[in-house]
């Protein structure tokens, strides 16, 4: 059973599409191959699709990654020696981001916006204060470890100059069933991400906006610079993805959240600790067990993973792929039980483990598809 909430599964559509001979074939805007009339669709159909959803101008899904959008982003809009701003990878912040990643590889300054650990968010004024005084050209927002929606419109009136990007990796499917923000129209000119998180397509990345400028800077760099090849087998199954949410996604995303908080509320009456207590636990497909020593993370991480509940050394616990296997709150609270025990020690690994069988064999399947509807 996977918890982890930077995966999801995809349909048996889509698993057929990524098998299916498009894995084999290459195509170019310029025409350089020929035979590619059927690719060209695809790639049409997928990016009406990505506007529909997400109702945008605007959308790009040639991107490998939700770090090739980062990447292809940030070299767009910065030089070297302009500051950028972000959520520190301390506080839960993408790594790829920041001076170990994308700042170092481009002699970038970073900047890390004021957090606040209880609330697991920004602290709006002391990040307004910094933005009025440091000026970053370009402002992210988004996190790995995200529990709560960003204060982007509140932080976005102090700021005139910069680009304002919102990395919505891990909460794309959200952002699309309207169970969580708007970036768009909260005020980002780009919004970002992996298309394999909440979002229940292939692994690939996806780039929307609706200002008119922005794109035509950001497109021209696309490709041959920073995108050659495009991987079509990916395309057609993100575009079955995106069909697939454009029926289901409210739906979907709605079970996920509403999964998340009564996994929360379960776990806390079990008294484990989690972060963001006092803040009702999550409005995303994250939980965090507030677990500060690193021992006893790996600990409990690794007697998980012994009884077939497979997390990461967080310790985050996500809803998406459980979600779409059709759990719903009563197997939250099984499954919150059966973490409780691990972590009380009260059960063998092998007594939750076939627990979790039993639980996955009934959720086999893959629900809120065209497949088999949610």
């Amino acid at each position: 059973m996977n918890l982890i909430p930077s995966e999801n599964i995809t349909s048996p559509a889509v698993r057929a599409l990524l098998g299916s001979d498009l894995g084999h074939r290459y195509t170019a805007r310029d025409s350089y191959y020929m035979g590619t009339k059927y690719l060209d669709e695809i790639e049409a159909v997928c990016e009406e699709l990505a506007k529909r959803v997400f109702g945008c101008k605007y959308a790009d899904v040639r991107p490998l990654s939700g770090h090739h959008c980062n990447m292809i982003a940030t070299m767009s809009f910065t030089r070297a020696s302009d500051s950028v701003l972000s959520v520190s990878p301390r506080d839960g912040g993408y790594p790829g981001l920041s001076h170990e990643g994308l700042g170092k590889i481009l002699h970038l300054k970073n900047l890390y916006f004021p957090f606040d650990s209880d609330r697991m968010n920004i602290k709006e004024r002391e990040a307004t204060d910094l933005i009025k005084k440091e000026k970053p050209r370009l402002i992210t927002f988004g996190a790995s470890f995200i529990l709560f929606p960003h204060p982007v419109a509140q932080l976005l009136k102090s700021s005139t100059e910069a680009v304002n990007i919102y990395d919505g990796s891990h909460v794309l499917g959200l952002i699309a069933g309207n169970e969580f923000q708007d970036p768009l129209r909260e005020g980002c000119d780009l919004l970002i991400g992996s298309t394999h998180k909440s979002f229940f397509g292939p692994q690939g990345g996806l780039i929307l906006t609706n200002n008119d400028e922005i794109w035509q800077k950001l497109v021209g760099n696309i490709h041959p610079g920073l995108v050659d090849n495009i991987h079509w087998n990916r395309i057609a199954g993100l575009a079955h993805s995106l069909l697939e949410f454009l029926r289901y996604g409210k739906a979907y995303a709605k079970q996920v959240v509403t999964n998340a908080k009564y996994l929360g509320r379960t776990l806390s009456e079990l008294h484990l600790p989690l972060k963001a207590a006092s803040q009702g636990f999550t409005r995303s497909h994250q939980l965090i067990l507030d677990l500060p020593d690193d021992g006893e993370r790996f600990r409990l991480a690794h007697g998980l993973e012994e009884a077939g509940i497979i997390v990461d050394r967080g310790i985050r616990l996500g809803t998406s792929e459980v979600t779409r296997r059709g759990m719903k709150e009563d197997q939250m609270s099984v499954v919150a039980n059966l973490i409780s025990d691990i972590f009380r020690r009260r059960s063998r690994s092998e007594q939750v483990a076939r627990a979790v069988k039993k639980l996955v064999r009934e959720f086999s399947t893959v629900e809120y598809s065209l497949d088999r509807p949610g």
